[in-house]
């Protein structure tokens, strides 16, 4: 394992190209890219690699400087477009043009969509509700209108997810007959 003064010495030999999304310190490869799942589904091979809320940026220890360097062209792309993108409001702070109750239903949403289907949450929930994948996007970073009121697509995941608990109870219940089965044979 290299030391930081081994790596900082590489790096200093061959420097990381010029990228207004990526800063080098002396202790650490910041990524200024905003967070997106992409984004944390790229740097979950960086080791110790996080998302530092209170900077708003990725912290990728030193050591991580050369897997960083490796998927510089897909952060440079991704924090292009999410340049185009507005920034998204805090989940429990209503936009300019919303009010609390908009801002609520579109964190109850998000968090329901990401316990059903963890990281890769939106294109799945839009599949799996028949939504636009895009306007459904928007609406949940708070910006263009919604395919439907924030009450239907809240009634839609709440089916959805009882749906899926239904599965869920029907598969455990197949496993422990099976359990049983075994542990009587």
């Amino acid at each position: 394992m290299r030391t930081d003064d081994e790596i900082r010495a590489a790096l200093a030999a061959r420097p990381f190209p010029a990228n207004p999304w990526v800063r080098l310190t002396d202790e650490a490869v910041l990524i200024q890219a905003g967070y997106t799942d992409t984004l944390e589904r790229l740097l979950r091979w960086v080791p110790k690699a996080r998302w530092r809320a209170d900077l708003r940026c990725w912290h990728v220890p030193l050591a991580g400087a050369e897997l960083v360097r490796a998927i510089l062209p897909e952060i440079s792309r991704l924090a292009e477009a999410m340049q185009d993108m507005p920034s998204p409001p805090s989940a429990d702070v209503p936009g300019p043009r919303e009010s609390a109750a908009e801002a609520q239903a579109r964190a109850l949403f998000r968090d329901a969509a990401r316990l059903l289907y963890g990281s890769d949450w939106q294109r799945d929930t839009a599949r799996a509700l028949g939504r636009d994948e895009a306007a459904l996007a928007c609406w949940l970073v708070g910006e263009g209108v919604a395919e439907a009121p924030p009450d239907q697509l809240l009634a839609e995941m709440l089916a959805l997810m009882q749906r899926r608990a239904t599965e869920i109870v029907a598969a455990t219940d197949v496993l422990a007959g099976r359990l049983a089965q075994r542990r009587q044979a």
